[in-house]
């Protein structure tokens, strides 16, 4: 089990005076953050819902230890080993947990152009609840155990980093390769754009050049793949873009469409199939019985 402290600073962040709301706010800023931490860990944009979601959402909930004395110190277990972990994971909750606590302090401490914008909003927003340059001086996050790498075991956040994570979460949309699946719903081919339809309802622009433009009308109403430089949203980290460089069709099985739009009922179904939807008993493979025993079952299903 990992303890990580939380302090908070100021003239009036100390037990009997320390406001009960920002008691709260420290420990809900620091689980936002480090759940932000955990997608980067994964190598995946924050969505906040969707596969591995509830991984995350466990590897962020911190368990409530104790109250040292002084100023304000909340000491908090991070997830043990006997957390449950979901099986397509590449890493134990517990691992994932201590390793984006360890990514959330690099993120404090470094606070260069490449932090992830949504690491830096989540800060930049802990921050602002709880009045950092305001009534409250900074906030003190520290480990005693080993961390990973060369993660730094103590990072403060003052009105300096405050204003550094603000700055950093409004920057300009990343952008990355990547391929994205979908349905194209409709093209300009003058102004070489196209609307992309994502299966979660997501609207993705295209861009393509001109000569693209014959798969793009190839694809048009179909689902296919679409390669190209994804440009991301700061905030959603959603897809609101694509500079196309290649159309994948999707290969189908052939289908009759008039069939597929008939509704038909379930005995038309079986008169189509030329099945009965009758099971003889005697028909049924029991194996592992002897012929008495067979004799004696069948009877009793009889009855």
């Amino acid at each position: 089990m990992r303890i990580i402290r939380v302090q908070l600073e100021g003239p009036d962040a100390e037990p009997g005076r320390v406001q009960a709301a920002d008691v709260a706010r420290l420990i809900v800023g620091v689980e936002r953050a480090i759940a932000r931490a955990a997608y980067i860990v994964l190598g995946k944009p924050w969505r906040g819902t969707g596969r591995h979601s509830q991984a995350i959402e466990s590897a962020a909930r911190l368990r409530f230890v104790g109250v040292e004395k002084g100023s304000f110190v909340e000491v908090l277990a991070l997830p043990d080993a006997t957390a449950p972990t979901e099986d397509e994971l590449p890493i134990a909750v517990a691992d994932l947990s201590s390793m984006a606590f360890d990514r959330l302090l690099e993120a404090i401490v470094a606070g260069g152009s490449d932090t992830d914008p949504e690491l830096a909003a989540a800060v930049a927003g802990m921050a602002a609840e709880l009045g950092i340059g305001e009534r409250n001086t900074s906030v003190v996050l520290t480990s005693d155990a080993e961390p990973v790498a060369s993660a730094p075991r103590r990072a403060v956040i003052d009105v300096g980093v405050r204003r550094r994570m603000q700055e950093l979460s409004s920057r300009t949309p990343s952008s990355r390769d990547q391929t994205l699946i979908g349905m194209l719903v409709e093209a300009d081919f003058e102004g070489h754009t196209a609307r992309l339809r994502l299966a979660d309802g997501t609207a993705v622009t295209v861009n393509f050049s001109a000569d693209l433009a014959d798969e793009i009308q190839e694809a048009l109403r179909s689902r296919a793949s679409f390669e190209g430089a994804v440009r991301y949203h700061p905030k959603t980290s959603e897809a609101i873009s694509v500079e196309l460089r290649a159309v994948i069709r999707a290969t189908q099985l052939a289908l009759d469409a008039e069939a597929f739009w008939q509704t038909r009922t379930f005995s038309e179904l079986q008169a189509v199939q030329g099945a009965s939807g009758r099971v003889l008993p005697t028909d049924l493979a029991i194996l592992d019985l002897t012929d008495e025993e067979r004799t004696s079952f069948l009877s009793e299903l009889a009855e």
